[in-house]
């Protein structure tokens, strides 16, 4: 069923999505029902995120002035791959500064539901060590709930996951439940319409932020 918080896009915008989530990093330029062109690179966000745009903006004969939307990947993902792509949409949104010009956001958790067999699956992503993200499903897709479980606890209560790949192959996974995190898959903007919403903060996705045991010194403790 579709969001009833839809992205409302005019339908003479032109659109760039920037994924660095996980390898490969993804940039394209999306219509409404695919991609005028969609680019990977196994280089790391650093050096690919840059290139891959300059291809896909020369093969629609675009340059980066013509764009009025971003959708961006919040996570989870990559720490430096997030935070590097974090940094790309907000420099171009500053230099669009006083322009129409808009940035949405999508969790990959969302939109790897579209790349399962089927929607209604739930999914899994690595977060921290030994705890993994569960997103469970709702009618409304940006309502479907993101907790965090033990890496053990996740398994057995959700065994019939499917699972977003895990760069640093931390846990034990069946490869047959693990998505190919390919967005040229997706139907262009006619499902990142459903998936995304308006983004007034650019950052990674950390629902959670670490926690440090505190440090005292030895002196104090005699």
């Amino acid at each position: 069923m579709p969001s009833s918080n839809q992205v409302k896009i005019n339908s003479t915008s032109i659109s760039l999505v920037v994924d660095a989530s996980t390898s490969p990093v993804q940039v394209g330029i999306p219509n409404s029902q695919g991609w005028e062109s969609i680019a990977q690179t196994e280089q790391n966000a650093l050096e690919g995120l840059f290139s891959i745009t300059e291809k896909v903006l020369k093969e629609t004969q675009n340059t980066i002035a013509n764009i009025n939307r971003i959708f961006f990947c919040e996570g989870p993902g990559s720490t430096l791959g997030l935070r590097i792509a974090s940094a790309f949409v907000k420099t171009i949104k500053w230099r669009k500064k006083g322009s129409e010009f808009c940035v949405f956001s999508y969790n990959a958790l969302d939109l790897a539901a579209l790349l399962a067999p089927n929607p209604e699956s739930i999914i899994q992503a690595p977060f921290r060590v030994g705890f993994r993200f569960v997103r469970i499903p709702h009618t409304d897709p940006l309502k479907s709930e993101k907790k965090i479980f033990t890496e053990e606890e996740a398994m057995e209560k959700f065994a019939k996951s499917f699972h977003l790949p895990d760069l640093r192959k931390r846990s034990k996974i069946n490869f047959q439940k693990t998505l190919a995190y390919d967005l040229s898959k997706i139907r262009g903007l006619s499902d990142l319409k459903v998936m995304s919403k308006p983004c007034a903060h650019i950052k990674p996705y950390n629902p959670k932020a670490p926690e440090f045991k505190k440090w005292s010194p030895n002196f104090l403790k005699k």
